[in-house]
């Protein structure tokens, strides 16, 4: 894997906006960062101290997810970037749609409760109001 692209994507995971800024983070002169483009290559060593998030395997030789916590769920090296953040996301939507269905049902249940309530309320005032019961009658 071209190396340059890889620091784009590590770039990118950090959410730095410049090369300086990832040179900043790996504690190295903004120069270094440019000869590393300008061969194709970098300090594996030293970007794995720095970013130890990364996959060894992924930052030695561009195989599988960059990211260590996505080995648990392998994906194939073209599906690591864009594919990965939206399977991510439907993953979320449908925790969420889990806890919406749940949410409902309790409120159908609050909802039945506050009907039958509501009931009892009425005969009770129907009673009240029609002299069958009250304070000195049982």
């Amino acid at each position: 894997m071209d190396r340059s692209l890889m620091l784009d994507q590590i770039k990118h995971h950090y959410r730095f906006k410049r090369d300086v800024d990832l040179a900043r983070h790996l504690g190295i002169k903004p120069q270094a960062l440019s000869n590393w483009r300008k061969r194709n290559s970098f300090d594996a060593e030293l970007i794995y101290t720095k970013c130890d998030e990364l996959n060894s395997s992924w930052l030695l030789n561009g195989e599988g997810p960059m990211l260590r916590k996505d080995l648990e769920t392998p994906l194939p090296v073209h599906e690591a970037g864009s594919t990965y953040v939206l399977r991510e996301k439907i993953n979320a939507m449908e925790g969420q749609i889990e806890a919406l269905k749940q949410a409902n049902e309790a409120l159908r249940e609050t909802n039945s409760t506050l009907r039958d309530t509501r009931e009892i309320y009425k005969k009770r005032i129907e009673e009240l109001e029609s002299g069958k019961t009250g304070p000195d009658r049982p």
